[in-house]
């Protein structure tokens, strides 16, 4: 296992820990003769919502919760005020050592002011969204990448013992719990430098102008559903078709887990995609994604697991008819985290073997792949499918920000520019097929001025065909078009500006 995928999982635990913690130590403050009513009061509140708040706040932040519960999500930042009150309060009294409870209460007070405005739509000031973007860049040294999108990669505030210590071990506890304190607010006071120029880097991508396409030869489209492993959830069947019209898009993608290419799913997906493509107007791009038991399946019996990968293809392009079908997410990032990263030999077997089934079953089917990862080995991949002895119809790359915002979003347009200059110059059609942002971190303008930026890149590079925007609503991670409460981030006019753009060059 990555070092991730060991330290996620004790992220939950610690947060878990800390909320036993909360309702411990104020079962025993609210017993104490002659504490201040003030003090109690805010202790009790505190420790009682605790539990419910971070429920809540996970709930509200997720499409399929949030619409529901939208009318109690103050109850979360409400409850990180109460904390940083009691803490504040009791080291301004002097009812905790200073050691102990001034960690504590920046601490809370660094829990109180991140993230919420962001999830509520707001644009808070400059300030305020870096530190959002210096405290998941903070998480991420732990947790990779959630941090950036998981509604999970929070923390838990932590009540003050504004009482003296009784035993040896609560000694340690409150040591421990002040070192804890102490080391996240300092991670976050080192990042905050980087964290101010990430979110003010994207700045640069708003004054970027789309290059006209007058061929039409350009496709602007959305994703689809959350990555689907059956039928889509009742939710995103209501909320993500109307998009399409909201947008005027001419390309949806689906992305597809094991359990969505059985026979029963596809059928159930065929109905509802089939009117969205009004007849030929709209190209349906199909990426094949991974079962839960992908390593596990593949360690047992590599040539079994590629065979029941190929049957997905063959159920995919027969049931589905997709104009581009993608056999593997990402080989090397999605899919280094389902298989383990495979040695090159294995994906060009794989792509062939698929590309050779998909033409056989249906000629017009392009078969492409996607370079997300940016290393060596996507560079090899990626070099390979562009070649002319690949038999692949479609090369492209998933262009995201990361924790260092405009910059790192910058970074891989370079890498792509990079790799499409070293390649033939018979060049395969290329795609975007997924861009986006990270509005709960970065903020709601980050997102949309990153969308802006990666359709400004791909429009202006030759031989680049279409670009997908991703995620359409906050289904699982908090990346999409739609936020958690049911409400269109800004990032939809702007993409719908994009098309109109593009479609009136066209008819000049």
């Amino acid at each position: 296992m990555s070092f991730t995928e060991l330290v996620a999982p004790a992220h939950l635990a610690v947060a878990a820990l800390i909320i036993a913690w909360d309702v411990f130590i104020a079962g025993q403050m609210v017993k104490l003769r002659g504490a201040p009513r003030v003090l109690t009061a805010l202790t009790g509140l505190a420790a009682l919502l605790v539990a419910p708040a971070a429920f809540v706040l996970v709930a509200v932040s997720l499409l399929e919760t949030g619409r529901a519960i939208s009318s109690v999500a103050w109850v979360w930042p409400a409850c990180t005020v109460l904390f940083a009150l009691q803490a504040v309060y009791a080291t301004s009294r002097r009812l905790v050592s200073p050691l102990v409870g001034v960690p504590i209460a920046l601490f809370d007070v660094l829990v109180a002011v991140v993230r919420f405005a962001i999830f509520r739509g707001a644009e808070p000031p400059l300030p305020l969204v870096a530190l959002s973007a210096s405290h998941a860049a903070s998480l991420g040294l732990f947790i990779g990448s959630m941090a950036l999108a998981s509604p999970f990669a929070l923390q838990i505030p932590i009540l003050s013992p504004a009482f003296p210590a009784r035993w040896r071990a609560s000694h340690t506890v409150r040591a421990l719990l002040a070192l804890y304190a102490t080391a996240w607010v300092l991670l976050v006071a080192v990042e905050l430098p980087r964290g101010v120029l990430a979110v003010r880097g994207y700045e640069r991508f708003a004054d970027d102008r789309l290059t006209e396409h007058p061929q039409g030869d350009f496709d602007v489209g959305i994703k689809l559903f959350p990555d689907l492993d059956g039928l889509p959830p009742p939710v995103a069947v209501r909320y993500d078709p109307p998009l399409l019209d909201t947008l005027d898009v001419n390309a949806i993608a689906l992305t597809l887990a094991s359990g969505a290419t059985r026979l029963a799913a596809l059928d159930s997906i065929a109905r509802l995609v089939e009117p969205l493509r009004r007849g030929d107007s709209t190209r349906l791009v199909v990426t094949i994604g991974y079962p839960d038991d992908a390593l596990e399946a593949y360690r047992r019996d590599p040539a079994a697991y590629t065979r029941a990968r190929l049957a997905d293809v063959d159920r995919v392009v027969r049931r589905l008819r997709p104009d581009i079908v993608l056999p593997a997410d990402a080989p090397y990032a999605r899919g280094a985290r389902a298989l383990g990263t495979l040695p090159l030999a294995y994906w060009t077997d794989y792509l062939s073997r698929a590309t050779e089934l998909a033409h056989t079953l249906r000629p017009r089917t392009q078969v492409g792949i996607s370079a997300s990862a940016y290393d060596a080995a996507d560079s090899a991949l990626y070099a390979w499918a562009a070649s002319p002895e690949s038999p692949l119809d479609v090369v492209g790359f998933a262009l995201h920000p990361g924790f260092r915002g405009e910059l790192s979003l910058r970074t891989r347009m370079e890498a792509a520019d990079r790799w499409m200059r070293l390649g033939p110059r018979t060049r395969k059609p290329h795609w975007v097929f997924a861009a986006g942002g990270y509005p709960a971190v970065h903020g709601e303008l980050s997102q949309e001025r990153a969308v802006w930026g990666a359709l400004s890149w791909a429009t202006s590079r030759e031989g680049v065909r279409g670009l997908i925007v991703t995620e359409p609503g906050d289904y699982a991670t908090l990346t999409g078009l739609r936020s958690g409460d049911g409400r269109l981030r800004p990032v939809v006019a702007a993409i719908a500006r994009a098309i109109r753009g593009l479609k009136e060059s066209l008819s000049g």
